[in-house]
């Protein structure tokens, strides 16, 4: 009876004490939001660190490896299911870096009000799941929709077309229209950005007295299309023509020709005055008046209004990270997407990415990031990841450069009796993507379009699947890169790539932003890379401004694929610097056409060192290689007239291709004691080609196949393979590797001993 009483009694204090540590539960949750946060506050920087640019989080590196959440409604709000279920699962994974999105839409209303619980919240919704997590906020500086409505003499003006308005209907993104001709603020609206810049400060200073405020390490500010900074309905419109940018480019004029004397000299127009200018029209624009290239003398203004609206962009950034920097109680990092070179459509004049240099150099700023390049041959299996920027000018100035992988991994329903299949080539395209960046010393962060941002199909099917990354094969493959790369980033790192590709923002200035004008450059600066990718080389990319800062010790093969325009300090550097040591050096088209102020073949000829000239054929010009090099190879720029063209005329060099039509010389080689001289009158994308010319560089294949894609850096050597097979690596060293690939494969290799290290499978 005692034993009876006592087990009675045991089981009611038992209760009583499950009852009691439920109550405190529920006390501490309703307690616990500073709980979920950092007890010391966070500060971040970005410095170097083993030979590349990492974010230090409190005196110490960390890999940098982020997960991001979208805008898209379904997917943007950190406390909400989804996403809470898919920051988690990285958080599992070991990732602590995460990005939120914040619209000053969301802080700021119509009636003065301003408060940021909507901030607050996005990052306690990281860290109710993940309490030891750093995060960096996009905040978006566009104005409020509200803002657009009251202040429509600050809106853009476009040349070509009125603009639109957004569509109201449904949940939309905020940024939905943006690709459109939408109506926004003109990047030059001085009203616009004291206002944006007040209230980013204002958040600032609110968020540094909260407890979700320690868990902050950057901003990234954004604004433009997709928050991206192109120009406003740049894709397939010419903006912008509003007050705001007309007083722009006056004050711009001012500050660069300082005297109205000056100005009319570099016009060629005697009776222009600053207070008379007005932005370029939309036939302006579309003119050329020296084939696909405008001729100083007559199309100054076109070109200085160009060049004035991309660094007002550039400005805009520098502007507004000055302020988080400023207004910020610790050190902290801040970036944007910015320095797009690849795949920008062939609309770079009109709202690329070209005062790329100007926000290098700049304190301001820590970090550059874009997606992907999404063509050509970007994406699929098989394909060659590709960065959108010139990364190595990143690397140069000490800038962190962070790929998006906004690629979908095309994963099939759990049900598909093909879903492991489709598993082996999301893995083995995932792992091609984040391996590049690692090669690179860069860093990246996967972004999550979320449920609704689906792009259908039977993955759909899945209910429960939270996001592009919620599937368990990819998770533990992310959670596994994440630990080995970690141990490499812990080595000093250098590039294994002994081929350059020098690329120039310039030219788009000086070239028409008309798709009809572009067309010969678009083609070189995004087909001739494949075939470099194709080619088994290893290659790097960078800004002709930054060769000076260039180690080119290991290039055997410097490619100039865009460098129209030179000075006079650029060529001299060349010659000095880079046509020595035996290298081969590769100039595409007309390099050294302009120099600012004129154009002329000659100047092709001093920087090519062959006699260049220019032909006058209405047709097509389409080179035809000779057979022993390649057989049956002619090759054009799409099959369009190009003008001006030019042709080799000059008995020191070997004539190595002619024009189909007229028989002259289109490629050619001459040899000097110290370099060798390559000029090709049109860009190529031919695989063959580009090996024979490193070939004869004496530059390092590691498979000649063309079926492969190798990336080599920070000690690794990857390979990316579609089909698979046995294949031979040779590595530089000497050592030669034989490996039997299997298809829809991605493998990193030891680059010393072609050890397996990591491998998708």
């Amino acid at each position: 009876m005692e034993l009876m009483k006592n087990i009675v009694r045991l089981k009611f204090d038992m209760k009583k004490g499950l009852l009691i540590s439920s109550w405190i539960g529920v006390f501490l949750l309703l307690v616990s939001v500073p709980k979920f946060v950092h007890s010391q506050p966070l500060s971040a920087t970005v410095k170097m660190y083993q030979g590349k640019p990492a974010i230090w989080i409190n005196d110490e590196p960390v890999y940098p490896m982020i997960y991001a959440l979208t805008d898209v409604p379904g997917g943007r709000w950190s406390w909400e299911e989804m996403p809470g279920h898919t920051i988690q699962s990285f958080c599992e994974q070991g990732i602590r870096l995460f990005q939120v999105d914040v619209f000053l839409d969301h802080l700021w209303k119509q009636d003065g009000t301003f408060s940021i619980d909507t901030l607050r919240k996005q990052i306690r919704g990281v860290l109710r799941v993940c309490p030891r997590a750093a995060i960096i906020v996009r905040f978006h500086v566009n104005a409020p929709k509200w803002w657009i409505r009251l202040h429509p003499k600050e809106n853009t003006l476009y040349a070509d077309t009125p603009p639109q308005p957004d569509y109201a209907w449904g949940l939309q993104r905020i940024i939905e229209d943006d690709v459109d001709a939408p109506t926004r603020p003109s990047l030059a609206s001085a009203l616009w950005k004291q206002q944006a810049g007040e209230k980013l400060a204002q958040a600032l200073h609110l968020l540094a007295q909260t407890p979700e405020g320690n868990a902050l390490i950057g901003v990234q500010v954004a604004c433009g299309i997709y928050g991206e900074w192109h120009y406003w309905g740049f894709l397939n419109h010419e903006p912008d023509i509003s007050k705001p940018m007309q007083n722009y480019f006056q004050h711009w004029l001012k500050e660069k020709y300082q005297t109205t004397e000056n100005l009319r000299q570099a016009w060629h127009d005697p009776k222009i005055d600053f207070d008379q200018v007005t932005v370029p029209g939309l036939e302006a624009r579309k003119q050329t008046k020296a084939g696909i290239f405008r001729d100083p003398q007559q199309e100054q203004a076109v070109i200085d209004y160009y060049e004035a609206q991309h660094q007002l962009v550039a400005d805009d950034i520098l502007y507004f990270c000055k302020i988080v920097k400023a207004n910020w109680p610790r050190p902290i990092i801040t970036g944007a997407f910015y320095g797009y070179f690849f795949a920008v459509f062939g609309r770079e004049a009109a709202g690329g990415h070209l005062a790329f240099e100007r926000v290098l150099h700049s304190p301001d700023i820590d970090f550059l990031a874009g997606p992907r390049t999404y063509y050509p041959e970007a994406e699929a299996l098989g394909d060659p990841y590709r960065s959108r920027s010139l990364i190595l000018s990143c690397l140069l100035h000490h800038k962190l450069w962070l790929d998006e992988m906004d690629d979908q991994p095309h994963l099939l329903s759990w049900k598909d009796t093909a879903y492991l299949k489709s598993v082996r080539e999301a893995t083995a395209t995932t792992l091609r993507n984040i391996s590049f960046t690692l090669t690179k010393g860069m860093g990246f962060w996967f972004y999550d379009f979320g449920p609704s941002g689906f792009n259908g199909g039977p993955r759909l099917q899945n209910h429960g699947v939270a996001g592009w990354w919620d599937d368990p094969y990819l998770m533990n493959m992310i959670g596994k890169f994440k630990l080995f790369a970690e141990q490499q980033y812990k080595k000093p790192y250098r590039s294994d790539a002994d081929v350059l590709l020098v690329f120039d923002t310039r030219p788009f200035y000086d070239m028409g932003s008309d798709r009809s004008k572009t067309f010969l450059t678009h083609f070189g600066d995004n087909w001739l890379p494949v075939a470099v990718f194709r080619s088994g080389a290893v290659h790097d990319v960078v800004h002709i401004d930054d060769l000076p800062l260039v180690d080119l010790t290991p290039y055997k093969v410097i490619i100039f694929v865009n460098a129209f325009v030179l000075n006079d300090q650029q060529k001299q550097f060349i010659r000095s610097h880079v046509e020595n040591n035996h290298r081969h050096v590769v100039w595409i088209y007309a390099p050294a056409y302009c120099n600012g102020s004129s154009l002329s073949s000659k100047f092709i000829s001093d920087v090519v060192q062959m006699h260049i000239h220019q032909m006058n054929d209405s047709l097509p010009l389409t080179v035809k290689v000779d057979s022993s090099i390649v057989p049956d190879l002619q090759f054009s720029v799409w099959g369009q007239r190009i003008t001006p063209s030019f042709y080799v005329d000059d008995s020191l060099a070997k004539s190595l291709g002619y024009d189909v039509h007229t028989g002259r010389t289109t490629f050619a080689v001459r040899q000097f004691p110290a370099f060798t001289s390559w000029y090709v009158s049109v860009p190529f994308d031919n695989v063959a080609l580009m090996q024979y010319i490193f070939k004869q560089a004496g530059v390092h294949l590691y498979n000649s196949s063309a079926q492969d894609i190798f990336y080599a850096g920070a000690g690794v050597l990857v390979i990316h393979t579609k089909s698979g097979g046995r294949q031979m690596i040779s590595l530089k060293n000497g050592k030669s590797v034989m490996l039997n690939l299997l298809p829809a494969s991605t493998t990193i290799l030891d680059a010393e001993t072609g050890n397996i290290l990591f491998t998708n499978l």
